[in-house]
């Protein structure tokens, strides 16, 4: 385990890959189309096709490949699967800026989420070398960190479009996202997985963990296990069922996430009949909801110390579902502005805390591939979430998509069950942000 000072300054590096991460994606996303253009993809039609490949490309390389790197780290070292993801980025970004066909855009699209990964590669480093008690709140820092950047990353792409042009964005994000790999390869510290096996004893339960009997018994579960394999990784997650409840809820919530982004600009141009005007308004919501998840991504984390993860989950979810639902509600756009800020606030406790759960209940030898196991099957529900928004919203109209997806958060939060064990009886005081 590593001393105070070097953990600090290990999750400020973390912070900062994962903050360029987020802010390079969702800074150059809404601008493809205009790279399309620019390389005489031809038709507007074609444009769409392309920007929309180019747009799912990622995620889907990502949810293939991240199994493989975290099996990568389990057996070398997790400090330079954090250094591999931030060159793999960087080097995606830069193929991409030097495009010359929509197909070739594509395809390093695809290495941009088969190379990159430093959501995982960081959560793998946090499992291994922060303080047992520290976990749920360097969690919660490295979501917040995620959340400045999806609300910083399309204003700075915007800027730097208008005076520059697209390229210079790619090059730019590129020349940042390295020099932060080349920091993180002088800075970290922490030894090779191989030696952190030989120094940690993964009988030792931590004082949180005994006030968490569903995460012990899925450690106990994960030690038995005689091979740590991508396959087995998955096996274990879906056959255990705490385990599998988490998994399936995070899967739905995601699939709620995306479902109801799809569908929230025509929303809005219902409510505004303006385009102007609702191009605007679409803006400040989407802004307020990331406000939202910077404000509560770390507070939740450090409820995690303090509390289950179930219950955390539990409550989070339920809240995040009641706000999907509130938005049918034909209040007006002030009252969107507090809705949107309270999704952001709940569902930034969501992925985090089914990933603290994984990340305890694993190993040394398989907390890399089972972290990558999870976020491969979280995936699903970001890549099927669009689809099923415009299926929704073109047989019932759009405000049943967040009638029913709001419905479906809260079913899936009510499944995660509080353990049937007695918790102490005196309460932690809840963290102050």
């Amino acid at each position: 385990m590593m001393s105070q000072m070097a953990w600090k300054q290990s999750v400020r590096i973390l912070w900062g890959g994962r903050f360029l991460s987020s802010a390079g994606l969702t800074g150059i996303s809404p601008f493809i189309p205009y790279y399309m253009e620019q390389l005489n993809v031809g038709t507007p039609e074609e444009v769409l096709l392309w920007t929309g490949l180019s747009v799912s490309a990622p995620a889907l390389s990502y949810a293939l490949l991240t199994p493989f790197w975290g099996k990568i780290g389990d057996r070398w070292s997790r400090k330079w699967m954090v250094v591999r993801a931030l060159v793999g980025l960087a080097l995606s970004m830069f193929l991409m800026g030097i495009a010359q066909t929509p197909f070739q855009f594509f395809l390093f699209r695809l290495c941009q989420g088969a190379f990159g990964g430093i959501s995982d590669a960081s959560s793998a480093f946090v499992g291994t070398h922060a303080p047992d008690q520290k976990q749920g709140s360097a969690l919660g820092q490295l979501e917040r960190a995620s959340a400045a950047g999806l609300l910083v990353g399309p204003l700075l792409g915007s800027i730097c479009v208008n005076t520059w042009g697209s390229r210079p964005l790619l090059f730019i994000t590129a020349s940042l996202t390295l020099s932060f790999a080349v920091l993180a390869a002088i800075v970290l510290t922490g030894a090779t997985t191989h030696r952190t096996r030989t120094t940690k004893n993964n009988n030792q339960v931590s004082p949180v963990e005994q006030h968490q009997p569903s995460v012990a018994m899925l450690k106990n579960h994960s030690k038995n296990r005689n091979k740590s394999g991508i396959i087995h990784a998955f096996v274990s997650l879906i056959t255990h069922p705490i385990a599998r409840r988490l998994v399936i809820a995070g899967i739905i919530f995601k699939l709620a996430d995306f479902a109801t982004f799809t569908m929230f600009t025509p929303f809005i141009r219902e409510i505004v009949p303006s385009s102007g005007a609702a191009a605007l308004t679409v803006g400040v919501l989407l802004a307020m909801s990331s406000v939202g998840e910077l404000v509560g991504a770390s507070w939740w984390g450090k409820c995690n110390d303090h509390y289950l993860p179930e219950r955390n989950l539990r409550l989070a979810g339920l809240l995040c579902g009641l706000c999907l639902l509130a938005h049918t509600l034909p209040l007006g756009v002030a009252w969107l502005l507090v809705v949107r800020f309270l999704q952001g606030f709940f569902y930034s406790a969501l992925l985090q805390t089914v990933m603290l759960n994984v990340l305890k209940s694993s190993t040394d030898q398989d907390r890399g591939v089972r972290i990558g196991a999870t976020n491969s099957m979280l995936m699903a529900g970001q890549i099927a979430g669009p689809s099923i928004g415009v299926l929704i919203g073109g047989v019932w109209g759009i405000p049943a998509v967040f009638l029913v997806m709001g419905t479906v958060m809260l079913a899936a939060s009510l499944a995660v069950r509080r353990p049937a064990v007695h918790e102490p009886k005196a309460p932690i005081q809840m963290p102050l942000q």
